[in-house]
């Protein structure tokens, strides 16, 4: 299973999150600002200063950079996610970000510190792709330092998803606030749904709020989850429909030395290589777009192979790229190959590429990867 991997930005929204704390005098144990403050937490402490406070809290980013967008073409058969910190790693089914924030309490308007709370923030996202319109995410505070005014801090978590009523999805549960420790991991676990029945994509954006012993708490949006598309397309699946990550290209595999469809498999790796643009080729090529248009399925069906082309006994004529895709026949750029019939009819059936389709949930119009080993 491969997968996709963008770097996050920064962990809080670009105007930060602030928060004054009124509490008049600045604590004996102040201490110089070991670590830069980020601009927005500068811009707060002078915000702080014009309005007479004496303290302030801010949250800042640390350890990431500004994303970019990353292609999946890696054919790894891992059997999970590997987290790696700055980035968004996800299928179609799972999602997992590792970043970091940083919690300091200011002395106004000197700008010392009074305390540090120092946060490894993990997300996880599952998916239930063939039963439901539900979903799990769940984020993982794990304090790696904290001095001064900082200890004990409370942490409580919201998720937004979406703005407009009618495709934003439900919280059907959600934690209460939790104390934080030092080199512990408190988890705060969320479900999801996705309303009716209509195709519709969805954009988690978390938000935390974090209090320390005294003041006012701050509160800001963390790096947005990686998109869920939920749908209740007939064909897919159950009526109940199912949820994916859209922005991750699935992968349709097969094996030159699985002899239920062996001849299917070599007609497709041939053509990848012969073809001109290397259809579906992982890494090289382009990936196929399925089509569930009957017209064009038929189109590409009777311009690869006809009725008229004789067919061997036990031998079928098998088409590539597929004439389940927008790529078929039709566009004039195909392989054709009489291959022994039962290959052919078991490759496109319920155990290979239909298969595909229905678990990784791709759609009319959706791009996946043909790898042939």
């Amino acid at each position: 299973m491969s997968v996709t991997r963008q770097r996050i930005g920064a962990v809080i929204g670009a105007a930060g999150i602030t928060a004054a704390l009124m509490t008049g005098t600045a604590p004996a144990h102040a201490q110089p600002a070991a670590q830069a403050l980020s601009a927005d937490c500068h811009k707060a402490v002078q915000s702080a200063a014009a309005r007479g406070e004496h303290t302030v809290t801010c949250t800042q980013a640390t350890g990431t950079t500004a994303a970019t967008a990353a292609t999946s073409t890696a054919m790894s058969a891992a059997a999970g996610l590997t987290c790696r910190a700055g980035y968004l790693t996800y299928d179609r089914h799972k999602a997992c970000s590792v970043s970091s924030l940083r919690f300091d309490i200011i002395e106004v308007p000197s700008g010392k510190l009074l305390g540090t709370m120092n946060v490894r923030v993990t997300q996880r996202t599952s998916l239930a792709a063939r039963d439901s319109r539900t979903w799990k995410h769940t984020i993982g505070l794990y304090p790696t330092s904290a001095s001064g005014a900082a200890r004990g801090v409370i942490a409580s978590l919201k998720l937004n998803c979406g703005k407009s009523a009618k495709t934003k999805c439900t919280v059907t549960s959600a934690p209460g606030a939790k104390g934080l420790s030092v080199k512990k991991e408190t988890s705060f676990p969320f479900a999801l749904k996705s309303p009716g029945s209509k195709t519709l994509k969805h954009k988690e954006t978390p938000v935390v709020t974090l209090k320390a012993a005294v003041g006012s708490p701050a509160t800001g949006s963390l790096a947005q989850a990686a998109t869920v598309r939920c749908d209740s397309v007939k064909g897919i699946t159950t009526k109940a429909g199912g949820c994916v990550h859209p922005g991750y290209v699935p992968v349709f595999a097969m094996s030159r030395t699985d002899k239920n469809v062996k001849e299917a498999a070599q007609h497709v790796w041939d053509a990848q290589r012969k073809l001109k643009g290397h259809p579906g080729l992982p890494g090289v090529g382009k990936p196929l777009h399925r089509t569930t248009d009957k017209a064009l399925i038929k189109k590409n069906r009777g311009k690869a192979c006809p009725s008229s082309l004789p067919r061997p006994t036990g031998k079928s004529c098998d088409e590539y790229p597929f004439a389940s895709t927008k790529e078929g026949g039709a566009t004039g750029v195909f392989s054709r190959r009489m291959i022994n019939e039962k290959h052919n009819s078991t490759a496109g059936g319920s155990k290979y590429l239909l298969k595909a389709y229905k678990d990784n949930r791709i759609l009319n119009g959706d791009a996946f990867w043909v790898a042939i080993s």
